[in-house]
């Protein structure tokens, strides 16, 4: 019997328009044609599941998807897992359109135990920032991995935890899987 483990899915967003529509703020900003390209080739490889994303068969994919509400997360959650057979339920948390690490972490951490595998769809900087930190020193090929690949808009990265329940996740503490980013393949 393999250790007990959770896994979390964090993808920043796609790349946006760099101002907002007229009379909105940054929170209303929205994807730019690349980050729907960018999105939407994602969501075709997340479709056909951890064999066409290239990580292990025991990964899980994510029953639940801790989305900012803001309009650019939103709309990139929504490209990347429409073409699911069974797509994660979405909640929507405020805290994440301005969260630092340890507040994302808290989320994570407030997650029932029935759920072992789950997506954060964020912004930057703290989508790179818990990129890397979320990586325990002794994974070398992972924090090699990110350091080369950085963690650009939508961009992918696998994490798991050898850990029974959520409460128990931190920083350092993660094993990198895989990281995905664009371009992911042709329109």
């Amino acid at each position: 019997m393999s250790a007990p483990s959770r896994t979390l899915w964090l993808l920043r967003h796609a790349k946006t328009q760099t101002s907002p529509p007229p009379g909105g703020t940054d929170f209303d900003r929205v994807l730019a044609p690349r980050g729907r390209r960018d999105a939407r080739a994602l969501g075709r490889l997340f479709a056909g599941g951890t064999a066409k994303l290239g990580v292990p068969r025991s990964v899980r994919l994510p029953s639940v998807a801790l989305v900012s509400p803001a309009a650019r997360t939103a709309a990139t959650a929504d490209l990347v897992l429409a073409g699911t057979t069974a797509p994660p339920e979405v909640r929507p948390e405020k805290v994440l359109y301005n969260a630092d690490s340890d507040e994302v972490l808290d989320q994570l951490r407030a997650l029932e135990d029935g759920v072992d595998a789950v997506m954060v769809v964020g912004h930057n900087p703290t989508a790179h920032e818990l990129s890397q930190a979320l990586i325990q020193p002794g994974d070398k090929k992972g924090l090699s991995l990110a350091a080369r690949r950085g963690f650009p808009t939508c961009a992918l990265g696998i994490y798991r935890f050898r850990v029974e329940r959520w409460r128990d996740v931190g920083l350092h503490e993660a094993k990198l899987v895989a990281l995905l980013v664009p371009p992911f393949g042709s329109d």
